[in-house]
């Protein structure tokens, strides 16, 4: 922001000044005349076009901030998390994350408990996952973490809490409690591989955490991630 407004008000400054100079070498009457002229046309350039710099400044970073962000979560909205992705050889771990038997908590509960469910699991997934990686809302109650952190054991260590730590929240809305647990699947970037395929292949752990009874971790089988020894049961790898 203070980068952006003393350019553009150096930028006016510049224009407003060598036209001042223009005018002044046409017209010319005497040097003091000519540089009381330049000095008065800076100011007023300062005085003017600072301020107005800075405010147009703030809103096209409020639109930008605005356009990247999910306005529920405040989590990167779907488009400024998959920016970039298609870097093939940038080392890369996705996970999709799906809160489970979620339409039932519309249903029973309405949905503005749902609403509350999903800021609780994106503040826990921020706080849990966020210095490991980029997170974003998918949409609807799926979420997904972009990480170039090649410590796979840590990064498994990393999910599994944030896993546990949903299982152990309630979600309080008034006089409703709401328990909630998470699915989700992850997949490591191979050489050269798309991100398409990589996000399928997410996608299908996904699937397999599901249907194997959801509350649980499932990693791609054609990964290559350490073993699992000490890692909770509900992690584990596909099949």
């Amino acid at each position: 922001m203070v980068i952006y407004t003393i350019r553009t008000t150096s930028f006016c400054i510049s224009v407003a000044l060598a036209l001042d100079i223009i005018q002044q070498l046409v017209f010319f009457q005497d040097w003091p005349s000519a540089f009381r002229s330049w000095v008065i046309t800076v100011l007023v350039v300062i005085v003017v076009a600072a301020p107005a710099t800075r405010a147009i400044g703030k809103a096209h970073l409020t639109l930008f901030q605005a356009s990247q962000t999910d306005p529920l979560t405040g989590l990167l909205n779907r488009r400024a998390l998959l920016e970039g992705v298609e870097d093939r050889s940038t080392l890369m771990a996705l996970l999709i994350v799906d809160i489970d038997h979620f339409k039932s908590v519309n249903d029973r509960h309405g949905h503005l408990v749902g609403d509350h469910v999903i800021r609780a699991v994106a503040d826990i997934m921020q706080r849990e996952l966020g210095a490991i990686g980029r997170i974003g809302r998918l949409g609807g109650e799926e979420f997904a973490l972009i990480s170039n952190d090649c410590d796979k054991d840590s990064l498994l260590r990393q999910l599994d809490i944030f896993r546990e730590t949903i299982a152990r929240t309630a979600v309080h809305v008034g006089s409703t409690i709401v328990s909630i647990t998470i699915s989700a699947g992850v997949a490591t970037r191979r050489p050269n591989q798309s991100f398409q395929a990589l996000y399928v292949e997410a996608d299908q752990a996904l699937y397999r955490a599901k249907t194997a009874g959801r509350n649980r971790i499932v990693v791609a089988p054609t990964q290559t991630f350490p073993s699992q020894a000490g890692m909770s049961l509900p992690l584990t790898s596909a099949s």
